[in-house]
């Protein structure tokens, strides 16, 4: 009985532990990000065909170092007929992001590097084109022409 004891405090105090490690390493995450160092994912359709298409902007930064993560959210539509004329048809700005964000902009990362280094290279004129960028230039990925990151399509649905 006491062996059965013992090994059930010894699971329970192991299992607590790495709760409490999961729950600080997702609270560590994107921790480059901040006031100074933002971080962009963008993707464009091909609507327009070589002019490019609608354009979905997310910002991502901090107001401080230790500041939760925020993030700016811009739609651009471009008329077709008038290449030059395009407007912002929505704009939502200081999005407090939780946990599920972190975990879904982790996600479009690796969908988008996964398909970028997995994709045969193809001369284009039209597509998708998808980036992402920390603003320090420490991270850049850009993909033409590109497939639609469905994580990323989550994470905007979830934020609006």
């Amino acid at each position: 009985m006491k062996i059965v004891l013992t090994f059930l405090i010894a699971f329970t105090i192991i299992s607590c532990q790495q709760e409490s490690d999961a729950s600080n390493k997702s609270k560590s995450l994107l921790l480059n990000i901040n006031h100074r160092n933002k971080f962009e994912i963008s993707s464009t359709d091909d609507k327009c065909g070589e002019w490019g298409g609608d354009k979905k902007l997310l910002t991502i930064y901090r107001d401080d170092f230790k500041g939760p993560l925020l993030a700016d959210y811009s739609e651009e539509i471009k008329n077709c007929d008038n290449i030059p004329e395009s407007k912002i048809s929505k704009s939502v700005k200081r999005i407090k992001l939780d946990e599920g964000d972190i975990s879904l902009i982790i996600m479009t990362i690796n969908e988008l590097a996964e398909n970028k280094i997995n994709r045969e290279s193809i001369p284009s004129h039209s597509g998708i084109s998808n980036y992402i960028l920390l603003s320090d230039s420490s991270m850049i990925i850009h993909d033409f022409p590109s497939i639609e990151l469905n994580n990323f399509q989550k994470l905007i649905e979830k934020i609006n």
